[in-house]
């Protein structure tokens, strides 16, 4: 019998040490871009060097965030609602995801090597039916009325940066 239903967050951090060619794209594509964007909140007088001395001060640089967040958006359809960095157990990349979220962890003008982002990918709800020695098993299934006829499982690693997002008890 499920226990509920859970959204999973899955969070990716990309900086100068990430090697796919995937992440690197997304790298350099966001670094670009925040050297653009970051203009808007510098002062040619007194340049402020990073994106934390941006934000402190400027509390309105937060939408750097999402501004920065559409250089990366290009790279991340190339994944067609898939999280392939998120095996489950057999080795398979089958996790959906329905939404994301970036964030710029910290980031330089002066230095590609400070630039580190975040990508957080949030899952549909599914059917969480239990958690066995340190692994979710789960249902991609919607329709779970009929539970004597079975339903096909997905076994997940409890891992870092892997995270129930939301949780509605059955």
């Amino acid at each position: 019998m499920p226990q509920g239903q859970v959204r999973f967050a899955f969070r990716i951090v990309i900086n100068q040490h990430s090697r796919t060619a995937w992440e690197k794209y997304i790298w350099e594509s966001t670094y670009q871009e925040f050297l653009m964007q970051s203009q808007l909140y510098n002062n040619k007088n007194e340049p402020l060097l990073t994106f934390k001395e941006i934000l402190s001060k400027d509390e309105n640089a937060e939408k750097l965030h999402f501004l920065v967040s559409m250089a990366a958006h290009p790279y991340i359809l190339q994944w067609k609602g898939k999280i392939y960095h998120l095996a489950d157990n057999l080795g398979n990349n089958f996790m959906p995801f329905n939404n994301y979220q970036m964030d710029i962890i910290d980031s330089s003008i002066k230095d590609i090597k400070a630039h580190e982002i975040g990508i957080t990918f949030y899952t549909p709800l599914v059917s969480l039916i239990d958690i066995w020695d340190g692994h979710y098993l789960i249902s991609l299934d919607e329709h779970l009325q009929n539970l004597s006829e079975g339903l096909s499982t997905m076994l997940f690693k409890l891992q870092p940066r892997l995270s129930v997002a939301f949780y509605k008890p059955s």
